[in-house]
């Protein structure tokens, strides 16, 4: 029998992890990863793992968005993205999902909501215009996702080839900034039928999946801003630096244990009762606000040495901060639905 043991899917994101830390400058400089960071995840497969048929679990794809942003949050939101929309085409007819999947290690990114519009759904299709913001990972993506609405309000996804729209750069945002999060633009440009789902069928039903995701690169970020802030520290540090490194790593290991354990629960089923959803959004919500609220904490303690902007800890800072601003992690929005739920309002 062969010594040889093949890597755990851990000691292939942690890789993946430790080259994206060696690029994340690049990255940020180049609007986008590395190309090499891109390489080495394809090459670990990990944008791969919500693949309709594919073996790993919810709860590992969290834990490996974690890891992954633990070199870079951009590395694991990128990833997070590409995974959920692998997911999101796996509802698709198959014939749909074979003309995709021609290489298996097709990069789908794409913005669910619905921005785009057109007059009518037909056996024929749509007419679709509109602009998508903040597309992350879509400089590799041969296929995106994006949203849009009818004239009578119902909302869809639409399949959409890198053939079929442009991309242009959007506002300079202060987080993220190797993501890639681009604004893309579709002008009249017809999709067939075959390429078209309705949000009844996917962002529905499978809501409390989509969002909960979002946490997994949130909770990696956080925890990277506890191991830089640790490198600062010494058994004869001041007694308010120690606390508020515990008081963080506390509020981090919370909202990990918060999201793995609804990701068990997504795991047995992935598209949940409403009381359920409503709970795993309120969960998400809570998770990113606490690891927003650690973040800001080591930052604040961490003084004016590491206030500069190519700090590392203000950049892990303003990574944590932009992706806690997603419209979905909100606390009031995802917080009052399950609390009217739980008073049967």
């Amino acid at each position: 029998m062969s010594a040889f043991q093949p890597p755990t899917l851990r000691q292939r994101a942690a890789a993946a992890s430790d080259l994206a830390r060696e690029h994340v400058l690049e990255s940020e400089t180049l609007g986008h990863l590395h190309p090499k960071v891109v390489e080495t995840m394809q090459d670990m497969s990990l944008p791969q793992l919500l693949k309709h048929g594919s073996v790993s679990t919810i709860r590992e794809f969290v834990d490996v968005c974690g890891i992954l942003s633990e070199g870079d949050m951009s590395a694991g939101w990128c990833n997070f993205v590409w995974g959920i929309n692998n997911y999101l085409v796996g509802l698709y007819p198959s014939a749909t999902q074979e003309k995709v999947w021609q290489n298996p290690k097709t990069l789908i990114s794409g913005s669910l909501s619905p921005l785009g519009n057109t007059d009518t759904v037909s056996s024929d299709g749509a007419l679709i215009s509109g602009r998508w913001s903040f597309n992350a990972g879509c400089d590799y993506a041969e296929w995106l996702l994006l949203g849009f609405s009818d004239s009578g309000g119902d909302s869809y996804l639409a399949l959409v080839h890198s053939s079929e729209y442009e991309t242009e750069d959007g506002s300079r945002i202060l987080g993220l900034r190797g993501a890639g999060l681009k604004d893309v633009l579709c002008n009249t440009i017809q999709i067939p039928n075959e390429r078209l789902m309705p949000a009844s069928m996917t962002l529905v039903p499978y809501g409390a999946l989509i969002i909960l995701l979002i946490v997994g690169p949130v909770i990696g970020g956080a925890q990277a801003a506890v191991s830089e802030f640790r490198k600062e520290l010494s058994g004869s540090s001041d007694r308010s630096l120690l606390l508020s490194l515990a008081e963080a790593s506390a509020e981090i290991d919370t909202a990990r244990t918060l999201v793995l354990f609804d990701a068990d629960i997504l795991d047995v089923n992935p598209a949940p009762n409403p009381f359920i959803t409503a709970r795993i959004l309120r969960d998400a919500a809570f998770a990113a606000r606490l690891c927003n609220r650690a973040t800001q904490r080591l930052v604040a303690a961490s003084g004016s040495s590491n206030s500069h902007e190519k700090s590392d800890i203000h950049r892990i800072f303003r990574d944590v901060n932009a992706a806690c601003g997603h419209s979905r992690l909100h606390w009031e929005s995802q917080s009052l639905p399950y609390a009217s739920m739980l008073i049967g309002g």
